[in-house]
Parts: structure tokens; sequence; C-alpha cells
């Protein structure tokens, strides 16, 4: 080390952001020939270089910095100074900078900039320090009209980055004057994957599920990722699949989220059908436990979370009553308003139900009213149309996995040559040839799943097919499948109040009863567009009266 004040062997450090890449007084190249210059005319010693490209200088944890820091810091180490042109290259955040250079003090290293060398004394410290200040707050306004740029471009319309949400792409586009702008576009590779994310997600229930079932259909995530539930997640919960797309969800400074008040809504072309959006948000807030405390997914009870009583408003609840049963249930189960159940008569008189009962009765009667002839005709039409464009897709895979097995014998052949003809590199060719074979019986399995679609029979039209049509979808919602039953009540059904010995169910007017489709049961996949007036009938109040639905005991 050299005496105090000396300066005989340096250590070089350039920075640029991505930002100050195209400066010219700021590139790298630059930087490094004038630290050389300047050593040189001073007869200083350059022991090292550290070139950081496309790192902030806000961030302390920037690779090549911790590196020199680390290097210089050493007990072993003999450098004298950090030469750098300007004190932002070495740091923007001037509390920082000052933890820092203490640091190096302390080991007797100086941070030099050759622009703004100031002395090693106390006035010279200040003059460091008052440069710090004037580095974080170029830094901070740098970052505020970056801020007010991106917001601005984002409400013209434009995206920020070049990450588009799964199902879109960023397209370079006129933007009026300047240059070219990014919007997003539907991708015709994944906005079908993100219709079919919604539709499994209804129709079968769970994150988990789908993402099982779309890798086993040998569809991958970006990147030929496995999907996860993760993945299925971040698609149901992304709005730019109906319409708009949110910029400035979080700060990019701080990482933290922002208020959505101050989002920035930017209008895109829909992927999806608003209704089938909607019907997977709700089933997503009734299976998580942070959203919905009291979730009705989990409940027993086919009807939980639609009955309500017309006297006071309460939800209808489970009550119990008699011995139980070798399962360990009581033998007499009922729907009855919570109110009555919780306090008596005295709050509300309450109706009673077998739980067995109203449930078949309601299932049927949402049955009678939905699957009619000419709905499960026009059902059927729109399914054909549809899966059309699924079953390209599913040959399209199945042909690039028939490519790949291809290469992959013709590459296994040519291993399996080597090995036979020369035994003395066994060590080498047995690991590869075994990892060949491995890919290859991978490869075979999802071929093997991903199985095609066969083309709609031309007698799919005849009477006969559509009333076997009707009665099986028919069969399926009133299936003993509870999960799947209640996914479709959630979709068909607003509510359903209770109004003496009768029931007002109400539907959703908007519903698509094409998701009933959906079902592993059924030759083709549901339709995305179903006719508009597929449920017009069930929108508003139908009236269900039976005598049967009386108190039982």
């Amino acid at each position: 080390m050299a005496k105090k004040n000396e300066i005989r062997r340096v250590v070089l450090y350039t920075r640029v952001s991505t930002a100050e890449q195209a400066e010219k007084d700021l590139s790298l190249p630059a930087q490094l020939r004038t630290l050389k210059r300047q050593a040189g005319e001073r007869g200083w010693e350059v022991v090292r270089e550290y070139v950081e490209p496309g790192a902030s200088g806000r961030d302390d944890n920037r690779t090549e910095f911790r590196r020199m820091m680390r290097d210089v810091l050493a007990p072993s180490a003999e450098v004298d100074a950090i030469l750098v042109v300007h004190t932002s290259r070495f740091m923007r955040d001037a509390a920082k900078a000052i933890v820092h250079k203490q640091a190096l003090a302390r080991a007797g290293v100086r941070v030099i900039s050759t622009n703004q060398e100031t002395s090693d004394d106390p006035s010279g410290r200040l003059m460091e320090t008052i440069y710090a200040g004037f580095d974080q707050y170029e830094s901070d306004m740098n970052g505020y009209r970056t801020t007010a740029a991106m917001h601005e471009n984002a409400r013209r319309g434009f995206v920020n980055g070049s990450k588009a949400p799964f199902g879109y792409r960023a397209e370079l586009v006129d933007g009026g004057s300047g240059p070219k702008r990014r919007k997003l576009f539907p991708s015709p590779e994944e906005a079908p994957i993100v219709v079919e994310v919604f539709r499994f997600y209804v129709a079968n229930g769970g994150a988990k599920a789908v993402a099982r079932e779309l890798n086993q259909r040998g569809l991958r995530f970006r990147g030929g990722k496995l999907w996860t539930k993760d993945f299925v997640l971040r698609i149901i919960e992304e709005t730019a699949a109906i319409g708009t797309y949110y910029w400035g969800k979080n700060d990019n400074r701080t990482g933290k989220a922002r208020d959505r008040e101050e989002w920035i809504a930017i209008p895109v072309e829909p992927i999806l059908e608003r209704t089938l959006f909607e019907t997977a948000q709700r089933m997503r807030a009734e299976r998580d436990p942070k959203r919905n405390e009291g979730r009705t997914g989990s409940s027993p009870l086919l009807l939980a979370g639609l009955l309500r009583c017309g006297a006071c408003g309460a939800s209808y609840v489970l009550e119990t009553s008699g011995k139980l049963d070798p399962n360990g249930e009581h033998t007499y189960r009922y729907y009855n308003c919570r109110s009555f159940v919780k306090t008596g008569k005295e709050a509300c008189p309450g109706h009673r139900f077998p739980t067995a009962k109203l449930e078949r009765a309601v299932l049927e009667h949402l049955a009678d009213q939905v699957f009619t002839v000419e709905r499960c005709r026009a059902l059927v039409r729109d399914v054909v149309e549809d899966s059309g464009l699924l079953r390209q897709k599913t040959d399209e895979q199945r042909r690039e996995l028939k490519n790949q097995l291809t290469d992959l014998e013709r590459r296994i052949a040519k291993w399996q040559e080597a090995f036979e003809t020369e035994a003395d590199s066994a060590a080498v060719v047995l690991p590869r040839l075994r990892e060949l074979q491995a890919k290859h019986a991978e490869l075979t399995q999802t071929l093997g799943k991903v199985v095609p679609l066969r083309s709609p029979p031309p007698h799919l039209y005849a009477e006969t097919t559509i009333e076997r049509f009707r009665q099986t979808i028919r069969d399926v919602f009133l299936s003993a499948d509870q999960t799947l039953a209640k996914n479709y009540l959630r979709f068909l059904v607003e509510r359903i109040v209770v109004q003496g010995n009768s029931l007002e169910i109400h539907g959703k007017a908007d519903a698509s009863v094409a998701l009933l489709a959906a079902s592993p049961d059924l030759a083709y996949p549901a339709p995305v567009n179903p006719p508009a007036e597929v449920l017009t009938s069930v929108g508003g109040w139908l009236r269900l009266k039976d005598s049967n639905l009386g108190p039982g005991g």
C-alpha cells in the first residue's frame, strides 16, 4: 500500500445504465479510454478494470461493483484508489455512496472522479457529498421524466416494455410523430390456449388440475416451460383477455404495488367472452381463503351461497336432526334460514327443505329450461365450428412431436453405431445414448397423450343425434358429480330466493350454457361464442313450486 495521500495503483470502474447506452460520452469504451489516459498521465498503475453494462447507479447490488468492492477491501489487496469518470458512475444514491466511501476510506482507498477531482481533506469530502447529492437529484429527475413519458405512452394506448401478457404479443406500430411504439395484439399461438385455460378452469375446477391437463396434452407455457398452478392463476387474473390491459400496477422504482386508481387502462382486442372471465373470477374468489374466508366452494351443500331467505335476506344453511347413519351423518338433512337456525322463529319464521329433494328439483328445473332441442342444435353447430381450430392445433402438435421423434431416432442410430464400432469410446457413448433414449421415451409418452380429435360425423345434425346430445349434457348436469354440478350452477344462477313454499330462481341472463359441453364425456369441446339467445329465457325470475318440497322429517 502506498503512503498516505500517495496514489500508485488504481482500478478502473465503468458503468452505464440501459437508458445511457446511446449517449456517446457515457459509452463504456469512451469511459475506459478517458480513465486509461488519465491514469497514464499521472503515472498510476492500472491493476484491474471492472466493466458494468446496463446497471442502475442506485443499486449497490451490481455484479461488477460488488466484485470490485470485495477485491479492493481484501486484506491482500494493494489498491490505492478507484478511478471513475464521474461520481455518478460509482453511485447515484447519496446515502449509499457515503456508506461505501467510508468503508473504502478505512481501508485507505479513495474514489477519484477524473472530471470532479477533489482534495483528500474536509473541504474535499464536503464537495464529494455535494456531488453525491447532485447525482441523486439528477437520478431522481431522470426517473421522474422517464416515468412521466411512460405514463403518457400508456395513456395513448401503447405499452411499455417488450413482455406482453400471455395470449398477446407486443408489435411496433407507427406512433405518429417520433419513433414507432409498441401495441398489444392477440397471439395466434397463445390466444386459443388462454381460452382453453378458462374453459378448463370453470368446467373442471382448480388451477392445478388445469395445469396437469395442459401438460398432458403437450401444451407448454412460454419458453417450453411446463404449466404450473401459478402460471394458470396469472392468466385467470389478467384482464387483457376481455379487452383491458392495466399498466403501472407496481412502482418500477420501489417495487411496491400502486393503488388501483393509479393504474392506466390500455384498450386491447379481447380474446375471451366476458361471461366466462367473470365466472372464473367468482370461482377464484370462492376458492381463495384470503379473499373469502367463508368459502362456499368447500361447502358440502350443492346450493350453498345461492339460497337466500325471502323474508329476512339471510342465507340458507344446513340443519340436521335424527340419529347418525353408518357414515357419521345425520339421518335428516335440511336447508333452512340461517336466522331461524341460529336464533329461532323470533328472528325469522324460516322454511325447511330436505336437501336431496330440493337439490334434485332445482337441477331438473334448470335442465328442462336450458337444454331444449333448438338450443342444443345451435350448440352442436357452434361446437363443430369451434372444434376445427382446436383439431388443427392438435394435429400441428402431433406433427411437431413426430418430427422430434424422427430426429431423435436418427441420432440414437448414429450413437448406437458408434458404440458398436468404437468399443473404446463406450464411456462417452453410453451416457449420451441413455440420455437420448430417455428423451425418446418422454416424447413417445407425450405423443400418446395428445390424442387427435375426430372430424364431426356426417349425421351429426340428425334429429336422433341432437336428441342424444341433449340427453348427454342433461345427464352431465344432473350427474352425481357434486363439484361439476356446483360449478355449473354458479355459472347459470345468480341467486335462489325462498318465498314460502316456492322458489324464485334468478338466472344470469348473459350466461353461456356452452360451458356445460366441456365435460370429458362429450365428443367435442364447448364453443367459445354460443348463440346470444341461449339463456335469454332464463334471465329474470323463474318460479318453481312443488308440494313435495315441504317440511320433511
